[in-house]
């Protein structure tokens, strides 16, 4: 029998977030208990920016990478030993290719902090097999809109699709002082556009975010953790979002949730 998985964006903030008991750790440990539980996961995260053929995950137990620096010594000690899914990843692969995209089926590739994080607080047995897929800054919002759409159809199958980023991300700006004036603001301003498009079903405004939203250079002056969300977008096939979490790090970070219903 088919079960329905709900696509989800997650803000996976700080890689504190793996060992501090914070609102959004304590909102994913929730989650991960009321999701029915999936017989696999996808994900596009931030961190797994590639400019060249698509990198899908194909190994059958990826590393764990602490792709970060300067963090105390416990989060580099952490271990997310969840199992790849190679037959899922060659049927995503050749589901690229049909459509006309190059990809690479990576043994090596491992877990970035974008999916062990999030994904440790969720389902902290770490048993459910999972297949990353890279993102790319370097093409357009509406390619990486279509890379979500090519595995839609998976979520009619009982597998989680996620994106793992962040609604806001102007990393520099938490360290800047002064900061900028009107820098909460200007945050403020971006989020309430996104949710409003999201809420309302406005793909097309989504899509050409970078044009339209107000303070989006601000808000991402690179693009890599809101492009995420795009991809989901794509995955969900129109169905309407809601919003399940809010919640803002550093003053600056919004780390709002989005399912996908």
């Amino acid at each position: 029998m088919k079960q329905l998985q709900h696509p989800l964006f997650i803000s996976h903030g700080s890689p504190m977030m793996a060992v501090e008991n914070s609102n959004t750790s304590r909102f994913l440990q929730r989650l991960g208990q009321q999701l029915p539980t999936p017989k696999a996961i996808v994900v596009f995260s931030a961190h797994l920016d590639v400019t060249e053929d698509v990198v899908i995950t194909a190994g059958t137990q990826p590393k764990t990478v602490h792709d970060f620096y300067g963090f105390p010594n416990e989060l580099y000690q952490i271990r997310y030993p969840a199992p790849g899914a190679p037959v899922l990843a060659k049927q995503i692969a050749d589901s690229f290719m049909s459509a006309g995209i190059k990809v690479n089926l990576s043994l090596t590739q491992g877990w970035d902090h974008g999916v062990w994080i999030p994904l440790k607080l969720m389902y902290p047995q770490a048993n459910i097999p999972i297949v990353q897929i890279s993102i790319n800054t370097r093409v357009s919002a509406a390619e990486n809109y279509r890379y979500g759409q090519l595995i839609a159809p998976l979520k009619h199958n009982n597998i989680l699709i996620i994106g793992s980023g962040g609604v806001s991300h102007n990393l520099s700006e938490t360290f800047r002082q002064p900061k900028t004036p009107n820098a909460v603001a200007m945050m403020n301003a971006f989020t309430h556009w996104v949710e409003d498009k999201l809420l309302n079903n406005d793909t097309k405004s989504l899509l050409n975010y970078l044009s339209l939203a107000p303070y989006a250079q601000f808000n991402h002056p690179t693009q890599e953790h809101f492009l995420p969300l795009i991809a989901v977008l794509g995955a969900s096939e129109t169905s309407c979002a809601k919003k399940i979490h809010q919640d803002v790090e550093f003053e600056l970070l919004a780390l709002d949730a989005y399912s996908f219903n």
